[in-house]
């Protein structure tokens, strides 16, 4: 019996389902359980109940498990490998490792890209790990490009990411940052089980290499264990979530222009709060945001609030919105501080207070203006 990377399995000795999540050895795999957590696993110990599906043929990792020959009187004999062999595109597997699901409180299911100091004990100096995180219980398709020259992008990099995992993308010298601060992460969600459709994500991003060298830029990203710079590329919880493809498509009449629509141009993350032609409204209060906001922190609320700022900005940028209006609130000023803070890594923005008569001192403007 062969076990891969996404198979469903079953334990021999206790109960309990899981997922396979990575392929530890010619005998061990790691196996994500419902409760969240992640644990190792002797291959013999496990039966698998449900193979990964038409995402399979993205992997080419597998083991061949030394099941038990059982004799006429039901006692085991010693293990017999099934077939011989070894782990296949070892160097694949490699880079693809679980997550710290029992650290994950607070942390929204979604699509996370990580910048991770290789030497965690100097933050702003030497190489830099770039991971993609599938914080989700989906498998997850992806396509990962760069920008080049212009308006033209190169892929870099293709592959599935198990559900809660993820995948090291490159190390790179701080010398590359430039090459690697702009481009765009777009993932298929694929459920093995009884799981929800969602849309596929299309993530642009953009980051300034300066950010990289403020100590203050690196969070404990506890759902890897490392201190890294991070981007949220999208939520699954709610925003993600269809029904069919006809809704997406409701602001087009022509039916040849919907066709080629939904073929090349998912929707963009800043529609959803449009209000007028190029004009965006937010509302940044975390009860907005999320409902399971109970068990945040206060710093893990501002985070994910400049996170969700981040990825609209971005949005409306690369989809030629002029004007977004984001609604911090009075509060302690903390957030409209951050996002003043956040706003340094953009170019061609400005800043205003928006009018005082609609939303008090609780709301900024930002105007984008056309790159050169």
């Amino acid at each position: 019996m062969e076990l891969r990377t996404g198979d469903k399995v079953r334990f021999l000795n206790e109960k309990g389902e899981g997922i396979v999540t990575r392929i530890l050895s010619n005998t061990m795999v790691n196996v994500a359980i419902e409760e969240g957590f992640e644990v190792p696993v002797l291959a013999s110990d496990l039966i698998k109940i449900e193979p990964q599906g038409m995402a399979g043929r993205f992997f080419d990792r597998k083991v061949n498990v030394e099941s038990p020959v059982v004799n006429i009187a039901g006692n085991a004999k010693e293990n017999v490998p099934e077939k011989s062999g070894v782990v296949d595109n070892e160097e694949a597997s490699d880079r693809i490792s679980g997550l710290f699901r029992q650290s994950g409180a607070g942390m929204s299911e979604g699509i996370y890209l990580i910048y991770a100091p290789f030497d965690q004990q100097w933050l702003m100096t030497g190489n830099l790990d770039i991971f993609l995180v599938n914080n989700s219980r989906y498998e997850a398709i992806f396509s990962f490009l760069l920008r080049e020259a212009g308006d033209e992008f190169s892929g870099v990099d293709y592959d599935v990411i198990p559900p809660y995992s993820k995948i090291l993308i490159e190390t790179i010298t701080r010398e590359d940052l430039d090459s690697w601060s702009e481009g765009i992460v777009q993932v298929i969600f694929h459920g093995n089980e009884n799981l929800p459709v969602l849309s596929p994500l299309h993530a642009a991003f953009k980051i300034k290499s300066v950010r990289f060298y403020k100590e203050s830029s690196y969070q404990d990203f506890r759902l890897a264990g490392l201190k890294s710079v991070v981007l949220n590329l999208g939520d699954i919880s709610g925003q993600l979530l269809i029904s069919g493809a006809e809704p997406l498509m409701a602001a087009v009449s022509d039916p040849a222009a919907r066709q080629k629509i939904s073929a090349i141009a998912p929707p963009a993350y800043i529609d959803r709060f449009r209000t007028a032609p190029r004009e965006a409204e937010v509302d940044l209060h975390i009860s907005s945001l999320r409902e399971d906001y109970s068990e945040m922190s206060n710093n893990e609320i501002l985070r994910y609030q400049i996170d969700f700022f981040n990825r609209m900005l971005d949005s409306a940028i690369t989809n030629n919105y002029f004007k977004v209006t984001f609604i911090h609130g009075i509060g302690n000023g903390s957030l409209k501080s951050a996002i003043v803070s956040a706003l340094a890594d953009y170019e061609n923005v400005e800043f205003r207070n928006a009018p005082f008569a609609r939303f008090g001192n609780g709301a900024v403007d930002i105007i984008i203006h056309k790159g050169n």
